[in-house]
């Protein structure tokens, strides 16, 4: 009897062990867990925000800043009359050796609470055969919007170079420019395409969430930044 009380005992100790264990284990697997989603939503933030980067420092190249100020480039199409206050969109891709082509861009105008699109060959897609990603790699799509912002305070002139009066120093109007940046990683997320693409037909710059491309994104929880560059443009002679 006293055998079998014995390894009675010995049976319960062991199963105590094996129940430590498991939990142990389990708690170890959810940490690495945790610990790999911290990983991995870090390197998906750096890279998004190199992409977005990328995007203010090729604006800023000095050749394609003489492109971009031509009546056909990003900046002149903004800022000619029947087209300022509208945001002119294309898709920042990889393989394509200019950054802006006016004929792979849209242009987005809102009033009230509609958006009428000029043209959808400047939206970013996520699915499809077409490579509209930053690389081959398919990681990261990063959809660039260009708008003409009113002068400082609502001042039509707010934007002029103190003192000056262009019509004497023979200098053209300047008008404050904004750059949206908006990096995303589709693969990261549970939406589908389609979904993902119907929030990239809206607008950058907006505080109506119906209509603001980030607010839609945030709602899928697709990971994304953006970045906002602003920039005076046209004090050049004419």
């Amino acid at each position: 009897m006293m055998i079998t009380k014995q390894q009675g005992s010995t049976l319960i100790v062991v199963l105590i062990l094996l129940l430590a264990i498991t939990i142990i284990g389990t708690l170890a697997i959810r940490q690495s867990m945790v610990s790999l989603n911290i990983a991995t939503n870090s390197q998906a933030q750096q890279l998004m925000l190199q992409n977005s980067d990328a995007v203010a420092f090729t604006v800023e190249d000095i050749q394609n800043l003489t492109r971009s100020n031509l009546k056909n480039g990003m900046f002149g199409k903004v800022r000619s009359v029947e087209n300022k206050g509208k945001e002119l969109v294309f898709c920042y891709r990889g393989n394509r050796s200019q950054f802006f082509n006016a004929g792979a861009s849209s242009l987005v105008s809102v009033e009230g609470n509609t958006i009428t699109r000029a043209g959808v060959a400047g939206f970013c897609h996520s699915g499809g055969n077409t490579n509209f990603y930053t690389s081959s790699r398919r990681a990261v799509l990063t959809q660039v919007s260009v708008k003409v912002i009113p002068g400082a305070g609502g001042n039509a002139f707010g934007d002029v170079p103190r003192g000056t009066d262009t019509l004497i120093t023979g200098m053209e109007d300047t008008d404050r420019v904004k750059v949206f940046a908006v990096s995303l990683m589709p693969a990261l997320s549970m939406a589908s395409t389609d979904d993902i693409d119907a929030c990239l037909q809206l607008v950058s710059d907006t505080t109506d969430d119906d209509l603001s491309l980030t607010a839609c994104l945030s709602q899928l929880n697709v990971p994304y930044t953006m970045h906002i560059t602003e920039y005076t443009v046209g004090q050049g002679f004419v």
